[in-house]
């Protein structure tokens, strides 16, 4: 298959494939045809790069894009340098991109902006066209120009920073080069930084020359996004998330439940809408593994109770939710009910994700009673052992071997008790996430691998804010 390289790089570590974004989680129909075109598209880059590689596999999707792809390879004699790739299933952490809670202030703007239309990666703040003509009557005919991350002109550090600095530092780091570069007088210590003194800073007029137009439409979106009227229900999101985790450790399935379906109940109270309430419940399945029982006749009035909120508020839907779950039977109860019926089913699958990673089963560490659960990511316990000066045995890595000479090593390796094969026997390793990533799961990967002494990639098929990965458990393509 003849797929272009179509890459974008975010940072110097992160890039994106855009033309894979919209590759289901769970795929019904069609799913050779997704799994050619993933392979498709790593063996392009492989053949562009003219390196030798091996792919590592974890998850269903990843195992047949690996198998699929030792089909069509083709081997090089002038290959000089090796690259390894980890692939991994999106859908064996769902948490990681549906959690409220994320430190990363990229995925913090996430959440708080809608996305730039037909992109992976960037955002919009003004989705209304800024360049209009009167001969044009379609709004969709006018000439939109959205302020967002991507830079027209030239690279900025600014997505860098959204990734690898928190809040406050990215602030810190912004006012310090725009006071560098600013004309007039600006007092050197201010104790807080607001995006109320940013954008004061910017209305100098030396900012409006093309060599800056770039970082200030990128502070300016930073801005919008932290005044934001929905921040304080992604804060109030954020408290809820973590309280469950602190109760999932404690408690009996019976009480999770009973607090998730009061939250239902409950919702117009606490100003929390539905598709808010979805993350969450995803965020709960996504977390436990098989050892953590639910019982049947709590998840039916769960899933009872979530039919409901659809029918009672199906005016407020998000459109993904009413034309791709519930469909067009969205008016009636009993179309809603089975909308909600679809959804627990996909709950119990993404339960059911990690049942044979006997490590990496549950994503929750309390070291003892008195410490609070915090949230352990599978891609950080994953590449914190593929890291580790130890080797630990990586049994939930899959590989295709490259012929009957590999299995004759295997099998003398065996006898001698080493390993054949390491992801780190490499010049170069890539972790690509098939499905969407987030900034705090790329933060995660820099952090565990900074110092295993090869250069590290981490690419995706694009990035996901929690509603876009609740979308895209059920969206048809």
């Amino acid at each position: 298959m003849d797929i272009p390289i179509s890459l974008t790089c975010l940072s110097p570590t992160l890039f994106l494939v855009p033309h894979l974004q919209d590759i289901p989680l769970l795929i019904e129909n069609n799913y050779e045809v997704y799994v050619s075109k993933i392979a498709a598209t790593l063996n392009n880059i492989f053949n562009h790069l003219n390196v030798k590689h091996d792919l590592y596999a974890v998850g269903p999707l990843s195992e047949a894009v690996t198998y699929h792809f030792s089909k069509i390879q083709k081997t090089s004699s002038t290959e000089s340098s090796r690259l390894n790739v980890i692939l991994i299933d999106r859908i064996v952490d769902m948490y990681a991109v549906t959690d409220f809670a994320s430190g990363c202030p990229l995925d913090k703007m996430n959440m708080l902006l809608p996305r730039f239309p037909k992109t992976c990666s960037d955002i919009a703040v003004i989705t209304e066209p800024l360049l209009q003509d009167l001969k044009y009557k379609s709004i969709n005919d006018q000439l939109q120009v959205p302020m967002c991350l991507a830079p027209t002109l030239k690279p900025t550090p600014i997505v860098e920073w959204l990734l690898t600095k928190t809040e406050k530092n990215v602030l810190a780091s912004i006012r310090t080069t725009l006071t560098e570069k600013c004309s007039g007088p600006i007092k050197k210590t201010i104790s807080r930084i607001t995006p109320m003194l940013l954008e004061t800073i910017l209305d100098d007029e030396k900012f409006n020359s093309k060599e800056s137009i770039d970082f200030k439409q990128q502070v300016l979106c930073i801005c919008a996004a932290l005044k934001s009227l929905n921040l304080s229900t992604i804060e109030l999101a954020q408290n809820i998330g973590k309280l469950l985790l602190q109760n999932i450790s404690m408690e009996s399935d019976t009480d999770i439940l009973t607090q998730v379906s009061q939250l239902f109940k409950t919702r117009k109270d606490r100003k929390l809408t539905v598709e808010i309430l979805l993350c969450i419940l995803v965020q709960l399945y996504s977390v436990v593994d098989e050892d953590f029982v639910m019982s049947e006749e709590h998840q039916i009035d769960l899933e009872n109770i979530v039919g409901e909120a659809f029918f009672e508020d199906f005016e407020y839907l998000p459109d993904y939710i009413i034309n791709d779950l519930i469909g067009v039977d969205f008016s009636s109860l009993l179309g809603c009910q089975q909308a909600a019926e679809k959804f627990i089913f996909i709950l119990k699958q993404i339960k059911r994700s990690r049942q044979h990673f006997i490590q990496y089963r549950r994503l929750f560490l309390r070291e003892n009673p008195y410490m609070p659960t915090v949230y352990s990511s599978f891609v950080k316990q994953l590449m914190d052992d593929v890291c580790s000066p130890m080797r630990p045995n990586l049994s939930v890595l899959n590989t295709k071997y490259d012929g009957i000479k590999d299995y004759i090593k295997l099998g003398f390796n065996k006898i001698i008790n080493t390993v054949n094969k390491h992801p780190l026997d490499c010049d170069h390793l890539v972790v690509f996430v098939i499905g969407g990533i987030s900034g705090h799961e790329v933060h995660s990967i820099c952090e565990a691998t900074k110092n295993c002494g090869i250069r590290v990639s981490i690419g995706s098929t694009r990035l996901l804010s929690p509603y876009e990965a609740v979308h895209s458990l059920f969206k048809k393509v």
